[in-house]
C-alpha cells in the first residue's frame, strides 16, 4: 500500500474544514475524521514510537526499547486534549502546547530553536491513516477515561 505524506492529505483538505482546526472559537461538533481504527491505532502509537515519550491510561503497551527521557501520560487527566479536534492538533503541530514537565528538561539550545525538541514533526513520515488511526484509538481512551472530555 502506497503511503501518501500527511502533509499532502492535509493540504488536499477543504480550507475551511482544515483551518477551523486551529480557530480557538471551533464549535464543539468539530471536524472528525470519518473512520479511524482505534486497535490499528494502538499498533501506530507503538510503530510509531509514541511508547518512548507517552504511555496511555490503563492501557498495556509495551515498555520502549530505551530508558524514557521523558514520561507524559495520556488519557489520564484533563489538561490539553479536551476533545477529538485537540488530539489531532496535538499530533499534527505538537509544540501547540509545551508543558512545564516538558520545558524542563530541554536542553538551553533546544529552547532557544538551534536544535529540535524532542517531538518530532511525524506530518511527513506518518500516513493519513496513521492519523485517523491515532485519533481514534486516543478518543476512545480519552472518552473512557475522562467524563469531561468531549464537552
Amino acid at each position: 500500500m502506497k503511503k501518501f505524506p500527511l502533509l499532502t492529505i492535509l493540504l488536499a483538505l477543504p480550507v475551511s474544514g482544515f483551518f477551523g482546526l486551529f480557530a480557538a472559537d471551533a464549535p464543539a461538533k468539530g471536524f472528525r475524521f470519518p473512520g479511524g481504527d482505534a486497535e490499528a491505532g494502538r499498533d501506530s502509537f507503538i510503530a510509531l514510537n509514541c511508547i518512548q515519550c507517552h504511555s496511555v491510561a490503563k492501557t498495556g503497551l509495551p515498555d520502549p526499547k530505551s530508558a524514557r527521557r521523558l514520561e507524559l501520560t495520556l488519557g489520564a487527566e484533563l489538561r490539553f486534549a479536551k476533545r477529538y479536534e485537540d488530539i489531532v492538533i496535538a499530533i499534527t503541530n505538537p509544540r501547540h502546547v509545551v508543558t512545564e514537565q516538558y520545558r524542563a528538561i530541554l536542553s538551553g539550545a533546544e529552547r532557544n530553536g538551534e536544535i529540535e525538541p524532542l517531538m518530532p514533526d511525524l506530518t511527513k513520515d506518518m500516513s493519513a491513516r496513521q492519523l485517523m488511526d491515532l485519533a481514534a484509538f486516543l478518543d476512545e481512551v480519552y472518552r473512557r477515561e475522562l467524563p469531561g472530555y468531549g464537552k
